[in-house]
């Protein structure tokens, strides 16, 4: 056997297009000038760096861009080189077209440690090959992966979830019930008793689900020590949980506290990623996004302050990559019919891709699919990751991908049909909490969008690539891709395919949406025609800078520095920071909720500093910064527990703030972003006047008015009651006689005179104290002299002042779709909170009116 040669250090490229010449790629002749222009800049101005950003959209080839750099730099420079990516399946693909395409020696390490192979750990060690792993490989407890000198990070702006995982502690209620139990006893004393009794509750409302709560940073600083030792006692020995226990249990004081009826959630504000050993003292870390956003998010996302951000190339401010057809059946089609067309876009193509939400919904979709394609095979994620052959070799064939947009791609012939079923906007209760409970949407606005962007570029991965986009169910996918509030801070090349798409599936039927689409699938003259329309509309259209973007793209860095002192418990030093936060966040009303959080963030802080150094002026800051919280955001009904020095009269508008918040869920439920179906659903309740319905005329006003508004079903139940809160009931008794003549029946008044025993016993979460009120609605005004003696104090409302009363909800209600731009909207809820009160629309003064039977009889 011959000896083997001594290998040498290749230290004799001085650039990397000069290693890219000698790489033996396979259908790859040369770089596109975009990624060739982000390598020259990167070698001419980042290379000696620490943090490096760069920014390449979804499909433009940014992973050969990141394996170049860091072969370049193994062989130049010997160093070891980790490249990680969010799933597996993106490992491997990463490896199989580095080692196949690019002729880039590549290693995948998946799995336990422990399963590594010798000879890989070796070449890894001794700079001989990329290793390619997940961020989770890096990010725990233990890495195994030791002092790399280049860290890659892919698709970084996806990346939130899987960094912060390992500072996350994350208690489900079903899957760890008795923690969960646990855990909101020890909180009993210090939330409120109506939130501890929903928290309890087997079983709740669907919007009650939603609502996330969030626990006083100060009062966790109070029972740091009894939370520890309860959550030490259930998870010590819990197999998955005491991993990202361990990792927060010294510095709870640290972390926020987030709980909903179905999930506890213990994470800091922002990941301390570089407590993180390897991560930290890596020689460079190098960030590959779809996009660097305006808003500063990558800064939040990594726990990084600063970056060295390499922009996008030339012309890529105006040209997209691909072409995508987009199809809304919502616009013109009923849901039967949504259905059909489905199915046959389905029967058109070899291969389609369908992107939902949760894993919940898979099963769903297998099962329709296979009801009406019994041939088709069916694929998840979970059979592409090792391989997506047996898919793109398949002649018949649908993959669903739940919640996994990122970086999985399909290109050009692969598939040419993608259906947008949902997308996850909020993936954790701190951004649920921040969207819905503190109007602070705006700062999620370039993480939305990415997943947005990321969604749509599964199916076209180069310039001359075309997929046709079905957008089907999701009310949030619909507010971003319809509303032009919220696509014109889209791409200009976006924007363009939208209005195409949109005009394109007004006023069509099956037949012709089908058709449209076999036009495109086929790039025939026609659609030659209406894609340079798309280009024409293209070249009229600017990309717009959200609103406080500037502001928040400041502050980012103050961010990540307020939670790193905060962690090394430096409460001093972040008190400093969360005021010069505080000052820079001055600005529109865009703003408003992130201001105020950040007052919240002060108010804790300057509790902390009273308590750890007894300082009267801290307290007093403590006060004022509550104070602020509660003027600038009026609806962040949650605060009301934090701070003494609430004032009383903000807390009597909790309840119309309560209505306001489950209105605006209970829209986006409803169809309001789609002006067609709101107003037939406002018209079926016009019917109900027209056929004296009074019951569900009755049960979808209180729903119009943002009230839990069910009607019970059985013997002796009342008819529609109406919930604020669980501080605020108004139970009916609704007769509507044939003739208007004669007296209330007194078998019906005393039903109503008891309604509210069954409130008291049935709805199991009201307060303790709760005020219910009775009211009889009826087109009959007299009532006899033993009816009086019954019940003469309930109210009455006369039948006809009802209808009168429920048109001009009717009305309002027609506002709430003209102003309406989204769920999570703040300028929507703050305008109807001002409305509300004009209207004297207040849960507690919409009686105010009323007479009683006895006062009506006299």
């Amino acid at each position: 056997m011959a000896f083997k040669s001594v290998k040498k250090t290749e230290k004799g490229y001085s650039d990397i297009e000069s290693l890219f010449r000698d790489l033996p790629t396979k259908g790859i002749e040369s770089l596109y000038s975009h990624q060739a222009d982000i390598i020259r800049y990167y070698q001419e101005k980042s290379m000696e760096k620490t943090n490096v950003a760069i920014e390449l959209p979804t499909g433009s080839g940014k992973t050969l861009v990141g394996l170049l750099i860091g072969e370049f730099r193994r062989r130049k420079l010997g160093e070891k080189v980790l490249y990680l990516c969010p799933t597996r399946q993106l490992v491997n693909q990463v490896v199989e077209i580095s080692n196949n395409n690019y002729g880039i020696n590549t290693i995948a390490f998946t799995g336990s440690h422990r399963n590594y192979e010798d000879s890989d750990k070796f070449k890894y060690k001794n700079g001989d090959a990329i290793a390619v792993s997940t961020y989770s490989s890096l990010f725990n407890t233990n890495p195994w992966f030791e002092e790399p000198d280049l860290i890659i990070l892919d698709d970084a702006h996806t990346s939130e979830n899987y960094i912060a995982s390992c500072w996350s502690l994350s208690i489900s209620r079903y899957e760890e019930k008795d923690t969960y139990r646990a855990v909101i006893d020890v909180l009993k004393d210090s939330i409120p008793y109506s939130v501890y009794n929903r928290m309890i509750e087997d079983d709740i409302d669907g919007l009650d689900k939603k609502i996330i709560e969030k626990y006083p940073g100060q009062k966790l600083f109070e029972l740091k020590e009894v939370l520890f030792d309860v959550l030490s006692e259930y998870l010590n020995d819990h197999r998955d949980l005491k991993y990202s226990w361990s990792m927060v249990k010294n510095n709870l004081e640290a972390c926020q506290l987030y709980y909903s009826w179905n999930e506890i959630l213990i994470r800091p504000l922002v990941p301390p990623s570089l407590d993180n050993y390897q991560f930290q003292y890596a020689k460079q870390r190098i960030l590959m996004s779809a996009t660097l956003g305006q808003g500063g998010d990558l800064e939040r996302i990594t726990g990084i302050k600063k970056f060295n951000k390499i922009p996008i190339p030339k012309g890529w401010d105006k040209q997209g990559i691909g072409r995508r057809f987009f199809i809304f059946p919502s616009l013109s089609l009923s849901q039967e019919n949504t259905g059909v067309l489905c199915s046959e876009l389905l029967e058109s193509t070899k291969r389609s891709v369908i992107l939902v939400s949760s894993d919940n919904e898979i099963d769903d979709f297998r099962s329709e699919i296979k009801k009406n394609h019994s041939e088709m095979e069916f694929f998840t994620a979970k059979d592409i990751e090792v391989s997506k052959n047996d898919f793109v070799n398949s002649e018949n064939a649908a993959m669903v991908l739940a919640n996994r947009f990122d970086g999985i791609d399909f290109a050009g012939d692969q598939c040419r049909l993608l259906f947008l079923m949902s997308i996850p906007y909020a993936s954790n209760l701190q951004e649920k909490f921040l969207q819905s409970r503190m109007n602070a949407s705006v700062i999620f606005y370039d993480r939305n969008r990415t997943r947005l962007i990321q969604a749509i570029g599964r199916c076209t991965r180069s310039p001359k690539d075309y997929s046709a986009i079905c957008v089907v169910g999701d009310r949030d996918l619909s507010e971003w891709l319809l509303l032009k509030d919220k696509n014109k801070y889209l791409h200009p090349e976006l924007q363009a395919e939208l209005e195409f798409g949109i005009t394109n599936s007004e006023n069509v039927d099956v037949e012709g949406f089908v058709d449209n689409f076999k036009e495109f699938l086929n790039q025939t003259s026609d659609w030659q025609v209406a894609d340079k329309e798309i280009i024409e509309l293209r070249n009229s259209k600017n990309q717009e800078v959200f609103p406080g973007a500037d502001q928040l793209s400041v502050t980012a860095a103050l961010e990540v520095k307020f939670q790193y002192a905060l962690w090394n418990k430096k409460y001093e030093e972040a008190f400093d920071v969360v005021t010069d936060i505080i000052s820079k966040l001055a600005g529109g009303p865009e703003l408003k909720g992130y201001r105020a959080f950040w007052n919240y963030q002060a108010g804790v802080i300057s509790s902390i500093l009273f308590k750890e150094l007894g300082k009267e002026i801290f307290k007093n800051n403590s006060d004022e910064y509550f104070d602020k919280l509660d003027k600038i955001c009026p609806s962040a009904t949650w605060c009301r527990t934090i701070g003494e020095s609430i004032s009383d009269s903000s807390s009597n508008n909790s309840n119309l703030i309560w209505n306001i918040e489950r209105l605006q869920n209970y829209l986006s439920e409803n169809n309001i972003t789609n002006r067609k179906k709101y107003y037939n659903y406002l018209r079926s309740i016009e019917n109900f006047i027209d056929n004296n319905d009074l019951e569900n005329l009755n049960l979808n006003i209180g729903r119009l008015l943002g009230f839990e508004s069910e009607n019970p079903t059985g013997n002796a139940t009342p008819d529609p009651y109406w919930r604020s809160d669980n501080n605020y009931v108004i139970v009916f008794e609704d007769k509507y006689y044939d003739s208007e003549d004669g007296e209330i029946g007194v078998t019906d008044i005393r039903q109503a005179a008891s309604h509210h025993i069954w409130i008291e016993k049935n709805l199991k979460s009201i307060n303790p104290d709760v005020e219910i009120k009775t009211v009889v609605i009826s087109n009959r005004v007299k009532v006899s002299k033993e009816g009086l003696d019954i019940g003469g104090d309930l109210l009455y409302w006369n039948y006809l002042d009802f209808v009168s009363f429920s048109r001009s909800i009717i009305s309002l209600a027609r506002d709430y779709q003209k102003f309406y731009s989204g769920e999570n909207d703040a300028y929507w809820k703050e305008y109807f909170i001002d409305e509300f009160s004009r209207e004297n629309l207040l849960p507690k003064e919409i009686l105010n009116n009323l007479k009683t039977l006895k006062e009506k009889n006299l």
